[in-house]
Protein backbone atom coordinates (compact mmCIF):
# COMPACT_ATOMS: atom_id res chain seq x y z
CA UNK A 1 0.00 0.00 0.00
CA UNK A 2 1.48 3.45 -0.65
CA UNK A 3 1.69 6.12 1.44
CA UNK A 4 2.59 9.64 -0.22
CA UNK A 5 5.06 8.87 -2.87
CA UNK A 6 5.85 5.91 -0.70
CA UNK A 7 4.96 2.43 -1.14
CA UNK A 8 4.99 -0.40 0.82
CA UNK A 9 4.92 -4.37 0.39
CA UNK A 10 2.17 -6.42 1.71
CA UNK A 11 3.84 -7.13 5.51
CA UNK A 12 4.05 -3.34 5.67
CA UNK A 13 7.51 -2.50 4.79
CA UNK A 14 8.52 0.32 2.73
CA UNK A 15 10.14 -0.13 -0.62
CA UNK A 16 14.00 -0.72 -1.23
CA UNK A 17 13.90 2.31 -3.20
CA UNK A 18 12.31 4.37 -0.42
CA UNK A 19 14.95 2.84 2.22
CA UNK A 20 17.49 4.00 -0.04
CA UNK A 21 16.18 7.71 -0.66
CA UNK A 22 16.44 7.82 3.34
CA UNK A 23 19.99 6.96 3.12
CA UNK A 24 22.18 9.03 5.37
CA UNK A 25 24.38 11.29 3.03
CA UNK A 26 26.86 11.37 6.07
CA UNK A 27 27.81 8.34 4.69
CA UNK A 28 28.79 9.96 1.54
CA UNK A 29 30.58 12.66 3.22
CA UNK A 30 32.86 9.52 4.37
CA UNK A 31 33.43 8.21 1.19
CA UNK A 32 34.31 11.26 -0.60
CA UNK A 33 36.88 11.59 2.56
CA UNK A 34 38.53 8.45 2.50
CA UNK A 35 38.52 8.94 -1.67
CA UNK A 36 41.14 12.11 -0.63
CA UNK A 37 43.13 10.94 2.75
CA UNK A 38 43.61 7.19 1.09
CA UNK A 39 45.26 8.15 -2.01
CA UNK A 40 47.63 10.84 -0.57
CA UNK A 41 48.57 7.99 2.06
CA UNK A 42 48.85 5.21 -0.33
CA UNK A 43 49.60 6.74 -3.55
CA UNK A 44 47.63 4.40 -6.61
CA UNK A 45 49.70 6.12 -9.36
CA UNK A 46 47.08 6.61 -12.01
CA UNK A 47 48.04 6.53 -15.71
CA UNK A 48 48.74 10.35 -16.69
CA UNK A 49 48.12 11.34 -20.09
CA UNK A 50 50.43 14.06 -20.56
CA UNK A 51 48.70 17.34 -22.76
CA UNK A 52 49.99 19.41 -25.29
CA UNK A 53 50.69 22.34 -23.51
CA UNK A 54 52.62 20.59 -21.11
CA UNK A 55 54.78 18.42 -23.36
CA UNK A 56 55.44 22.15 -24.88
CA UNK A 57 56.77 23.45 -21.77
CA UNK A 58 58.90 20.61 -20.84
CA UNK A 59 60.36 21.24 -24.75
CA UNK A 60 60.67 24.56 -24.11
CA UNK A 61 62.61 24.05 -20.88
CA UNK A 62 64.56 20.72 -22.30
CA UNK A 63 66.27 23.56 -24.89
CA UNK A 64 68.47 25.31 -22.08
CA UNK A 65 71.79 24.48 -22.21
CA UNK A 66 74.23 23.85 -19.08
CA UNK A 67 75.84 27.71 -18.04
CA UNK A 68 72.57 29.67 -19.98
CA UNK A 69 70.96 31.64 -17.02
CA UNK A 70 66.92 31.66 -16.56
CA UNK A 71 64.60 33.98 -15.34
CA UNK A 72 62.46 32.39 -12.24
CA UNK A 73 59.58 34.57 -11.70
CA UNK A 74 57.72 33.35 -8.24
CA UNK A 75 54.65 35.74 -8.01
CA UNK A 76 52.15 34.06 -5.42
CA UNK A 77 51.07 33.76 -2.09
CA UNK A 78 50.37 30.33 0.76
CA UNK A 79 46.71 30.04 -0.55
CA UNK A 80 48.41 28.96 -3.32
CA UNK A 81 51.51 26.99 -2.83
CA UNK A 82 49.35 23.55 -3.18
CA UNK A 83 48.71 24.53 -6.97
CA UNK A 84 52.74 25.96 -7.90
CA UNK A 85 54.85 24.38 -6.14
CA UNK A 86 54.58 21.18 -7.59
CA UNK A 87 54.97 22.62 -10.43
CA UNK A 88 58.20 24.71 -9.23
CA UNK A 89 59.62 21.20 -7.72
CA UNK A 90 59.58 19.44 -11.15
CA UNK A 91 61.07 22.30 -13.20
CA UNK A 92 63.81 23.21 -10.89
CA UNK A 93 64.77 19.77 -10.68
CA UNK A 94 64.42 19.69 -14.60
CA UNK A 95 66.63 23.08 -14.75
CA UNK A 96 69.64 21.68 -12.15
CA UNK A 97 69.99 18.62 -13.77
CA UNK A 98 70.25 20.61 -17.45
CA UNK A 99 73.18 22.76 -15.55
CA UNK A 100 71.64 26.15 -15.79
CA UNK A 101 72.01 29.15 -13.72
CA UNK A 102 69.10 30.57 -11.86
CA UNK A 103 68.24 34.01 -10.82
CA UNK A 104 64.83 34.71 -8.32
CA UNK A 105 62.57 37.54 -8.12
CA UNK A 106 58.81 38.19 -7.28
CA UNK A 107 56.63 41.14 -7.33
CA UNK A 108 54.21 39.61 -4.65
CA UNK A 109 54.92 41.48 -1.34
CA UNK A 110 53.24 37.93 0.78
CA UNK A 111 55.76 35.89 -1.20
CA UNK A 112 59.48 36.41 -0.09
CA UNK A 113 59.36 34.13 2.80
CA UNK A 114 58.02 31.15 0.39
CA UNK A 115 60.80 32.17 -2.51
CA UNK A 116 63.30 31.88 0.58
CA UNK A 117 61.58 28.75 1.40
CA UNK A 118 61.67 27.17 -1.71
CA UNK A 119 65.09 28.11 -2.61
CA UNK A 120 66.31 26.49 0.59
CA UNK A 121 64.37 23.31 0.21
CA UNK A 122 64.75 22.93 -3.45
CA UNK A 123 67.94 25.02 -4.84
CA UNK A 124 70.64 25.03 -2.08
CA UNK A 125 69.55 21.20 -1.45
CA UNK A 126 69.12 18.40 -4.32
CA UNK A 127 65.94 17.31 -5.29
CA UNK A 128 66.84 14.06 -6.63
CA UNK A 129 70.32 12.76 -5.79
CA UNK A 130 71.74 9.77 -7.04
CA UNK A 131 69.71 6.96 -5.79
CA UNK A 132 66.99 8.53 -5.33
CA UNK A 133 63.94 5.59 -5.43
CA UNK A 134 61.62 6.14 -8.25
CA UNK A 135 64.08 8.56 -10.45
CA UNK A 136 66.10 7.24 -13.46
CA UNK A 137 67.34 10.78 -14.22
CA UNK A 138 70.19 12.80 -13.89
CA UNK A 139 70.84 13.40 -10.41
CA UNK A 140 70.64 17.07 -9.50
CA UNK A 141 72.84 18.83 -6.59
CA UNK A 142 72.85 21.47 -4.35
CA UNK A 143 73.54 25.10 -5.65
CA UNK A 144 75.43 27.93 -4.13
CA UNK A 145 73.96 31.62 -3.30
CA UNK A 146 75.81 33.84 -5.93
CA UNK A 147 77.50 31.28 -7.80
CA UNK A 148 74.84 28.88 -9.33
CA UNK A 149 71.64 31.43 -8.47
CA UNK A 150 70.95 34.73 -7.44
CA UNK A 151 67.78 35.79 -5.11
CA UNK A 152 67.11 39.48 -6.53
CA UNK A 153 64.27 39.65 -3.93
CA UNK A 154 60.77 41.62 -4.06
CA UNK A 155 60.23 45.26 -5.67
CA UNK A 156 56.93 47.10 -5.20
CA UNK A 157 55.23 48.18 -8.85
CA UNK A 158 53.61 45.65 -10.15
CA UNK A 159 53.05 45.91 -13.84
CA UNK A 160 55.94 48.97 -13.22
CA UNK A 161 58.19 46.65 -12.29
CA UNK A 162 57.95 44.43 -14.83
CA UNK A 163 58.28 46.55 -17.18
CA UNK A 164 61.21 47.85 -15.68
CA UNK A 165 63.43 44.71 -15.27
CA UNK A 166 62.26 44.45 -19.08
CA UNK A 167 63.90 48.06 -19.61
CA UNK A 168 67.04 47.68 -16.52
CA UNK A 169 66.71 44.79 -14.52
CA UNK A 170 69.89 45.80 -12.25
CA UNK A 171 68.28 49.61 -12.01
CA UNK A 172 65.12 48.34 -10.55
CA UNK A 173 66.88 46.21 -8.15
CA UNK A 174 69.31 48.74 -6.99
CA UNK A 175 72.32 47.48 -8.81
CA UNK A 176 72.41 44.48 -5.69
CA UNK A 177 71.05 40.94 -4.62
CA UNK A 178 68.65 40.38 -1.48
CA UNK A 179 71.41 39.46 0.62
CA UNK A 180 73.12 43.22 -0.75
CA UNK A 181 75.94 41.65 -2.50
CA UNK A 182 76.64 43.84 -5.94
CA UNK A 183 75.61 42.29 -8.80
CA UNK A 184 78.92 43.31 -10.93
CA UNK A 185 80.60 41.19 -8.05
CA UNK A 186 78.90 38.11 -9.17
CA UNK A 187 79.96 36.40 -11.83
CA UNK A 188 77.15 34.49 -13.30
CA UNK A 189 75.64 38.23 -13.84
CA UNK A 190 77.67 39.28 -16.63
CA UNK A 191 76.53 40.49 -19.31
CA UNK A 192 72.87 40.18 -17.94
CA UNK A 193 71.04 43.68 -17.71
CA UNK A 194 67.85 43.21 -18.77
CA UNK A 195 64.94 40.74 -19.27
CA UNK A 196 65.98 39.83 -22.93
CA UNK A 197 69.61 38.55 -21.93
CA UNK A 198 67.71 35.36 -20.02
CA UNK A 199 68.03 32.19 -21.62
CA UNK A 200 64.17 31.59 -20.75
CA UNK A 201 61.52 33.29 -18.19
CA UNK A 202 59.55 31.02 -15.76
CA UNK A 203 56.80 32.06 -14.59
CA UNK A 204 55.24 30.80 -11.89
CA UNK A 205 51.40 32.91 -11.29
CA UNK A 206 48.97 33.41 -9.26
CA UNK A 207 47.22 36.25 -10.47
CA UNK A 208 48.03 39.60 -10.40
CA UNK A 209 50.31 41.19 -11.15
CA UNK A 210 52.22 37.62 -13.01
CA UNK A 211 52.52 35.76 -16.08
CA UNK A 212 49.82 37.47 -18.08
CA UNK A 213 51.60 41.15 -17.05
CA UNK A 214 54.69 39.59 -18.41
CA UNK A 215 52.87 39.05 -21.83
CA UNK A 216 51.13 42.48 -21.84
CA UNK A 217 53.98 44.46 -20.95
CA UNK A 218 57.76 43.19 -21.46
CA UNK A 219 57.24 39.50 -23.59
CA UNK A 220 56.54 41.52 -27.88
CA UNK A 221 58.39 44.35 -26.61
CA UNK A 222 61.66 42.50 -25.98
CA UNK A 223 61.06 38.95 -27.94
CA UNK A 224 61.39 37.24 -24.62
CA UNK A 225 61.23 33.27 -24.31
CA UNK A 226 58.44 32.53 -21.66
CA UNK A 227 57.03 29.53 -20.12
CA UNK A 228 54.18 30.00 -17.64
CA UNK A 229 52.00 27.97 -14.20
CA UNK A 230 49.39 29.10 -12.92
CA UNK A 231 46.27 28.16 -10.64
CA UNK A 232 43.53 26.13 -12.63
CA UNK A 233 41.18 29.17 -12.42
CA UNK A 234 43.85 31.33 -14.22
CA UNK A 235 44.11 28.78 -17.29
CA UNK A 236 41.52 30.12 -19.77
CA UNK A 237 42.77 33.55 -19.17
CA UNK A 238 46.04 32.53 -19.91
CA UNK A 239 45.25 30.29 -22.43
CA UNK A 240 45.03 32.96 -25.66
CA UNK A 241 48.48 33.91 -25.01
CA UNK A 242 50.15 30.25 -25.28
CA UNK A 243 47.85 29.51 -28.33
CA UNK A 244 49.31 32.84 -29.60
CA UNK A 245 52.91 31.83 -29.27
CA UNK A 246 53.48 34.50 -26.83
CA UNK A 247 53.80 31.76 -24.15
CA UNK A 248 55.62 28.83 -25.21
CA UNK A 249 53.96 26.78 -22.14
CA UNK A 250 51.81 26.40 -20.12
CA UNK A 251 51.19 24.04 -17.10
CA UNK A 252 47.44 25.50 -15.33
CA UNK A 253 46.23 23.83 -12.06
CA UNK A 254 47.51 20.46 -10.06
CA UNK A 255 46.33 18.10 -12.74
CA UNK A 256 48.55 19.54 -15.90
CA UNK A 257 51.51 19.99 -12.92
CA UNK A 258 51.10 16.08 -12.41
CA UNK A 259 51.81 15.89 -16.13
CA UNK A 260 54.59 18.14 -15.76
CA UNK A 261 56.19 15.63 -12.81
CA UNK A 262 55.93 12.63 -15.21
CA UNK A 263 57.93 14.29 -17.66
CA UNK A 264 60.64 14.65 -15.58
CA UNK A 265 60.44 11.67 -13.63
CA UNK A 266 59.76 12.13 -10.43
CA UNK A 267 56.23 12.11 -8.80
CA UNK A 268 55.36 13.96 -6.28
CA UNK A 269 52.58 15.65 -4.55
CA UNK A 270 50.72 16.78 -7.77
CA UNK A 271 50.92 13.29 -9.03
CA UNK A 272 49.37 12.07 -5.61
CA UNK A 273 47.03 15.29 -5.75
CA UNK A 274 45.87 13.91 -9.34
CA UNK A 275 44.71 10.44 -8.03
CA UNK A 276 42.49 12.47 -5.22
CA UNK A 277 40.94 14.31 -8.31
CA UNK A 278 40.28 11.49 -10.16
CA UNK A 279 38.94 9.09 -7.18
CA UNK A 280 37.12 11.56 -5.58
CA UNK A 281 35.55 12.51 -9.58
CA UNK A 282 34.49 8.68 -9.41
CA UNK A 283 32.82 8.77 -6.13
CA UNK A 284 30.83 12.23 -6.99
CA UNK A 285 29.69 10.40 -10.72
CA UNK A 286 28.51 7.26 -9.36
CA UNK A 287 27.02 9.13 -6.91
CA UNK A 288 24.80 10.75 -9.13
CA UNK A 289 24.07 8.00 -11.48
CA UNK A 290 23.24 6.02 -8.45
CA UNK A 291 20.96 8.82 -7.09
CA UNK A 292 19.20 9.32 -10.33
CA UNK A 293 18.74 5.25 -11.09
CA UNK A 294 16.95 5.15 -7.74
CA UNK A 295 14.73 7.74 -8.25
CA UNK A 296 13.59 6.90 -11.78
CA UNK A 297 13.09 3.39 -10.54
CA UNK A 298 11.09 4.50 -7.73
CA UNK A 299 9.01 7.23 -9.88
CA UNK A 300 8.32 4.07 -12.36
CA UNK A 301 6.72 2.43 -9.85
CA UNK A 302 5.18 4.22 -8.23
CA UNK A 303 2.91 5.35 -11.64
CA UNK A 304 2.55 1.58 -12.13
CA UNK A 305 1.36 1.31 -8.37
CA UNK A 306 -1.15 4.02 -9.40
CA UNK A 307 -2.24 2.46 -12.93
CA UNK A 308 -3.82 -0.54 -10.78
Amino acid sequence: MATGTQSRDDNGALHWTDRLQRFDRRWIFLAMGLAIVLPLLFPIGLPIKVGSMAQATYNTVEEVKAGDVVFVSLDLDPASTPELEPFYKAVILQLKRKGARLVFATTWYQAPPLVERWIRDAVERPLAPAGTEGYSGAPDRAYKKNVDYVLLGFREGKQATIANMGADLRKTFDYEANDGTPLDQIPMMNGIKQLKDFKLLVLVSAGFPGAKEYVQFVQNRYKLRMVAACTAVSTTDLTPYYQAGQLLGLIGGLAAAAEYESLVGKHGSASAGADVLNITHGVVILAIVFGNLIYFIGRRRARTRARR
